[in-house]
């Protein structure tokens, strides 16, 4: 039961985590499911549909190779390919209230897992909503801040102009007086 709980947990991290990969297998076998529209719980009901209803060997063992691929070892992903066939070919002697039972608690449990990981990305993203709100207010006091200040050096440039202005007005007022005498 331990090495199910394992394979199903290797399984809905690998959904959440490449949910468009599982989408493709899914569609190379057959199963109808649209990438552009397609949602974790789909994905979830028709990976553990096709594994331990329809008891599908070749699209449980692409799953297992797109797993081992995905960053697993392959040793890890004979690992679960055997346990995944050991359970399929376990599951095959069982009649079909149980599986029906097993399939839709595996659901439950994936709809679960689902929840939990999508609830922490949630919290993630609000998160960083909420620092990227902090940095856009800062930003914009900093901006603010330097406006007011281009504004005040700009005033005082046209003081310091018009001061100039006059100086000069006065020094060439002296030279004309100076030079009628």
């Amino acid at each position: 039961m331990d090495n199910t709980n394992a394979i199903d947990k290797k399984i809905n991290d690998f959904i959440y985590d490449y949910p468009d990969v599982a989408v493709v297998i899914l569609q190379q076998f057959g199963y109808d499911i649209d990438l552009q529209t397609a949602t974790l719980p789909q994905i979830t009901k028709l990976v553990y549909t096709a594994l331990y209803i329809n008891k599908d060997e070749e699209f449980a063992q692409a799953l297992d190779d797109a797993m081992a691929n995905d960053g697993e070892k392959n040793i890890v992903g004979a690992i679960i390919g055997s346990v995944v066939g050991s359970v399929i070919g376990g599951l095959m002697g069982a009649s079909e209230g149980r599986k029906n039972r097993d399939l839709q608690k595996k659901l439950a449990l994936a709809q679960l897992s689902m929840s939990e990981k999508l609830a922490v990305e949630k919290i993630r993203a609000e998160q960083e909503t909420a620092r990227l709100t902090i940095l856009a207010n800062t930003l914009l006091a900093y901006r603010e801040t330097l406006q007011k200040e281009s504004t005040a050096r700009l005033k005082d440039t046209w003081l310091y102009v018009t001061g100039l202005g006059i100086g000069l007005g006065i020094l060439y007022g002296v030279y004309l007086i100076g030079s009628k005498d």
